[in-house]
């Protein structure tokens, strides 16, 4: 990713799964770690080679039954990022397989899905306030920026960039766990203020009760999900009313099956699904494709990791897949999933062979 003095300088490795069949289909996956050696990407591989041979002889088109199975392993020995690309890339089979786009087989698409920006660039206010205006022209709803940087710092940003930034254009802020109760309540006073579209991740993920207290006493909707593995804990986090929207991170979560999951799990509660989809482009056209057949998602993340590019609205992340131009925040901020059968996307050999690090 692009990296520099005034832009978002990230390590992150992806791992990609790629799952052979004897009649020749290849699906592929991905997860993706912030790490600059590598050390922790090697150990996902090797997660990967396990489950793998756990598989060997099964039907892939059976996912929800090979879901099951590496669950099993995994919640006791494994590792959830393994397990999350291994199952994208059944689902890329089980779409090749049946000549359709994965979004088909999860049921078709429902309505329209929009990208909103996350802009992790780290800047002043005021250079804010003015890429704020080229990403409003582009067409994107929201705009998300990073916060945690102590209360006051954080009030002062918010309260700065909301009052001067497109009317048309949300403001979104992510603390990533950052605070404790007690601050994040002052930060969330702030947000709500404002009118910011959502607080997300004000506190660590484990404290339901917390996100329960933020959500009912602050008028800003508070989102999480990324943090969380496989559908399961978003039961106690519907019971407790703790978050107004999830956002399960497919290269974490548990794959397309588990974050397919949790959006069947939330629309009786009327929550909204926001996939966390920051990073590379296989998990992301995975996330799409969530995206897009489920009825309580019109929103997915999409980040625009430079301000160098003159369109926005493009796909930078993964220079090793042929085709991610695919994948493409169109005028207006509406994106759609790839149209070609599975995730719809194609490795360029060469580049893998170039990045390979096993």
């Amino acid at each position: 990713m692009p990296g520099g003095k005034s832009e978002f300088e990230a390590t992150v490795t992806p791992v990609v799964a790629r799952v052979h069949t004897d009649e020749g289909i290849v699906g592929v996956g991905e997860t993706y770690l912030d790490d600059p050696s590598g050390h922790k990407a090697m150990t996902a591989a090797k997660g990967m080679e396990a489950l793998g041979h756990e598989l060997e002889g099964q039907d892939p088109r059976e996912v929800q039954a090979r879901w099951h199975e590496m669950y099993v392993h995994v919640k006791r020995e494994g590792s959830f990022r393994a397990m999350s690309a291994v199952d994208e890339a059944l689902w890329d089979i089980k779409g090749k397989a049946a000549g359709l786009p994965v979004y088909e087989l999860l049921g078709g698409k429902v309505g329209q899905t929009k990208a909103y920006a996350t802009f992790p660039l780290s800047k002043p206010a005021e250079q804010l306030i003015e890429d704020a205006e080229w990403l409003a022209e582009k067409g994107f709803p929201t705009m998300k920026i990073v916060a945690g940087h102590g209360v006051e710092n954080d009030r002062e940003k918010i309260s700065t960039v909301a009052a001067n930034i497109p009317e048309e254009l949300g403001l979104a802020i992510d603390s990533n766990t950052t605070y404790g109760v007690k601050d994040a309540m002052k930060v969330g006073r702030t947000a709500s203020e404002y009118d910011l579209e959502w607080f997300e991740e004000p506190i660590s993920h484990t404290n339901v009760q917390g996100q329960a207290q933020l959500n009912r006493d602050l008028e800003v909707p508070v989102s999480a999900y990324q943090n969380h593995l496989a559908h399961y804990p978003a039961v106690d986090l519907l019971e407790a009313n703790a978050l107004e929207i999830y956002q399960p991170a497919l290269d974490f979560v548990g794959g397309i099956t588990a974050a397919h999951r949790v959006a069947t799990m939330i629309e009786p509660y009327d929550k909204q699904l926001v996939p966390h989809a920051f990073g590379p482009a296989i998990n992301y056209s995975a996330s799409l494709h969530v995206a897009a057949a489920s009825p309580v998602c019109d929103l997915i993340e999409f980040g625009v990791y430079s301000d160098k590019v003159d369109d926005p609205g493009e796909y930078i992340a993964s220079p090793y897949v042929a085709n991610q131009k695919d994948i493409y925040v169109q005028d207006g901020g509406v994106i759609e999933p790839p149209e070609a059968p599975g995730l719809g996307l194609e490795l360029d050999e060469d580049l893998i062979e170039e990045y390979r690090l096993n």
